[in-house]
Parts: structure tokens; C-alpha cells; sequence
């Protein structure tokens, strides 16, 4: 069979219905079923149906293919998937588990295409629009299934239906909740009681493993400052998530007295008490926290919470989750020349400014490991030019 006609045979069984969509770089956004997809840089479109309905992706250099489809039924996620590996002819049975306030279906699936033998994972999710239902395939040869497992695990935990935070679809079958933790966290002196979930620390850390894998993938690729741009949006995705309530019982607890101390800009007198209490953080990666992340060098943000470590990312990146989350556009920037990453607010005062290429406005530079107030960054790390952004959503 020629490579033209598998395609044109899986994309009849098992591909992508985008009807309103678009390709950004490596991005995959369908407005009409509210669903988005950042998979890893080096997909390519590769076969797509008569109807313009189907669609599916090959990687450039790994064998690794992703196909997506939309479903119109009456059914559930189960029987929509349980249908669609029958069409396959993989006989692993679907499981149930929740994710975005939905029950969905998962699958290990294994299959045949005349003597080629394949694996991969499929799961099911219901989309926006009501009696749909959003079907991924990832998979690879049989003989190469164990080693791209990271990268098929990945491709399908970007995954994103709506525009809730949401952990990845994947992360949340491999770590369900297990009910809530308690911590307190002295910022300024004040102590504010919040919470996280018992799962989040390793569930977390299994992002940033996974991820890291990924990100070494490309080391020597032409596409790697995009590599590194999707690690770290991938980790703020499931960031986000862990971490929404921290934000607000923080705010609840900070603002006010914010609002005492500025009233003109309430939110810059915000922002410098998160700046203040990032920069206290003893610097540190325990041995811990290093174990968890295979040498990643970043600590997740549940640890850095509990006090397990941190670091320059880690810290920028909770600064930016927590302001955004509040209203406050932040966002971390990061350079890999520099080996170092700052957080960058949108507020106009005095001080060095970042321009985000996003919406061509100026950010405030915040240095999370110097006891320095917002704008004020090192000479030896001003050239903008040598800095990339990773804005939150």
C-alpha cells in the first residue's frame, strides 16, 4: 500500500473534522466545537477527505502520526470511541474517567493496516457544541510505539475544549484528584490559608517530565526556541489549573490593602507585594524536587508552594499565573542565553519595559531574584532582543 493511500484509507476511518480553523505555527484552534490543540512543533498536515472534514498530521522526523474526529451522536464519549476502534480493528476496551466537567473515554489502541502493525492512545471528549464528540489518535509503528510513548502522550495532552483551566485530558487520567490540601503562605507577614490538591505535586511533575523529554528532542532543531516556548506553555497550562484558587484567596486576602497603600494604582502596589514575596524564596532546587523533574530545572509550582524548592522560571511563572489570574496581564519571559527568566506586568510606571509582540504593549520587567522593585532589571540582562515571551492565556 502507498503511503498515499494509507492515508487516504485512515483519514475515511479516523481524522480531524476542523470546520472553522486555523494552523498557527503548530497550533490547531476550531472556533465552531471550541477546541484548541498545541501539539509539539514539526506536525504537517498530511491527508485531509473530499468533504474537507477530515483532516490528520505526521511529525516531519519522528513516525508519529494524529488524527482527529468529530462525532455526531446520541451516544457518550464510551460508545463514540468504543465505535471508532472497531472501525480500526483495535480491540482494547475504552475506559471512563472525568475531565473538564465531562465524562470521557480513553483507550490503548492497537491495530493493523495490511502487515503494518501500529500503538498509540485515543481518547474521546465532548465538545462545546452539544451532541459532538472530539476523538484523538496518536499513535506510531508498533516497533517505535515505547520510545515516542512521551511524544504521543504530549500531542494529546494539549488538548484544550473550552476555555476553562483545565489540566491536560491525559494528566487527568494518569493522576485523577484526590481531594483537597491545605496550606498557609506568609506573604508580607500576613498569613493567608489556601489550598492545593494531594495529587497536584506529582501530577505535576509528571507534566514537566514529560515535557522536558520533548523539549530535548530538540535541541539540535531548527525549531527550537518554539520547543522551548511550548515547554514552558504547557507547564503553565497545568500550572494554572493546580493553582486558580491559590490566586484567588491570595487576591481576597492582598488586595485590599493594596488598594490602602496605592489607591491610584492598587494594581502596581499588588504586584510589587507578589514581587517582594517571590524574591524572599531562598533560591533552591532539593533533591527532591530535582528527582521528581529529571533534571529539568524547573520545580513545579505545587512545590514551590510547599516550600520544595525553586527557581528563576518557577518563580516568574507563579507571579504571572497569579496576577493574570486576578486580571492583571502578566506574563513570564525567559532567555535561554541569559539562562534566566523574569515576569513582565502590564502596568504603566517608571522603570525598563518589555514589548510583547503579542498586543505591542509595554510590560513592566520584574526581577524575581533581586530584592529590586518592578522595571528595575541587571545591565548584563537588558537586550531585549535576547529575551521570548510566554504569555498566559
Amino acid at each position: 500500500m502507498t503511503t498515499k493511500h494509507f492515508y487516504k484509507k485512515l483519514t475515511a476511518l479516523f481524522t480531524a473534522v476542523l470546520l472553522n480553523f486555523s494552523l498557527f505555527s503548530e497550533a490547531v484552534i476550531d472556533d465552531t466545537f471550541g477546541y484548541s490543540l498545541d501539539i509539539p512543533e514539526g506536525y504537517e498536515l498530511s491527508a485531509a477527505g473530499n468533504d474537507n472534514l477530515s483532516l490528520a498530521f505526521n511529525h516531519k522526523n519522528l513516525p508519529v502520526t494524529l488524527a482527529v474526529k468529530i462525532y455526531d451522536s446520541e451516544g457518550d464519549s464510551l460508545s463514540v470511541l468504543q465505535n471508532a476502534m472497531q472501525k480500526i480493528g483495535s480491540k482494547e476496551k475504552p475506559s471512563i474517567f472525568t475531565w473538564n466537567d465531562s465524562l470521557c473515554s480513553v483507550a490503548n489502541a492497537k491495530f493493523t493496516v495490511e502487515v503494518s502493525d501500529y500503538e498509540g492512545w485515543a481518547v474521546c471528549a465532548p465538545t462545546e457544541k452539544p451532541g459532538y464528540f472530539l476523538t484523538l489518535l496518536c499513535y506510531a509503528p508498533a516497533s517505535m510505539a515505547k520510545k515516542c510513548e512521551f511524544f504521543i502522550i504530549s500531542t494529546i495532552n494539549s488538548l484544550k475544549i473550552g476555555k476553562s483551566n483545565t489540566e491536560g485530558i491525559f494528566t487527568t487520567i494518569a493522576y485523577p484528584k484526590e481531594g483537597a490540601k491545605a496550606l498557609t503562605l506568609n506573604i508580607g507577614g500576613k498569613k493567608i490559608q489556601t489550598k492545593i490538591d494531594k495529587i497536584d505535586l506529582e501530577a505535576s511533575s509528571f507534566v514537566i517530565n514529560i515535557e522536558f523529554n520533548i523539549l530535548t528532542m530538540y535541541a539540535n532543531h531548527p525549531l527550537k526556541m518554539q520547543a522551548w516556548k511550548r515547554y514552558y506553555r504547557m507547564i503553565e497550562r497545568d500550572s494554572k489549573a493546580r493553582i486558580a484558587n491559590v490566586a484567588e484567596d491570595v487576591y481576597k486576602a492582598l488586595y485590599p490593602e493594596a488598594k490602602k497603600q496605592n489607591a491610584k494604582q492598587p494594581e502596581l502596589a499588588y504586584a510589587q507585594m507578589l514581587l517582594n514575596w517571590v524574591q524572599d524564596f531562598e533560591y533552591a532546587q532539593t533533591k527532591a524536587s530535582t528527582a521528581q523533574n529529571m533534571n529539568s530545572g524547573f520545580t513545579s509550582l505545587p512545590a514551590v508552594l510547599e516550600g520544595k524548592g525553586n527557581d528563576c522560571d518557577s518563580r516568574s511563572m507563579l507571579l504571572s499565573i497569579l496576577l493574570s489570574e486576578k486580571g492583571i496581564p502578566c506574563m513570564m519571559i525567559f532567555s535561554p542565553e541569559y539562562a534566566h527568566a523574569m515576569a513582565a506586568v502590564k502596568i504603566k510606571a517608571p522603570g525598563q519595559t518589555f514589548k510583547n509582540p503579542k498586543d505591542g504593549q509595554e510590560y513592566l520587567m520584574g526581577e524575581t531574584t533581586a530584592k529590586v522593585n518592578w522595571g528595575t532589571i541587571a545591565q548584563d540582562h537588558a537586550d531585549r532582543k535576547k529575551w521570548l515571551t510566554i504569555e498566559s492565556e
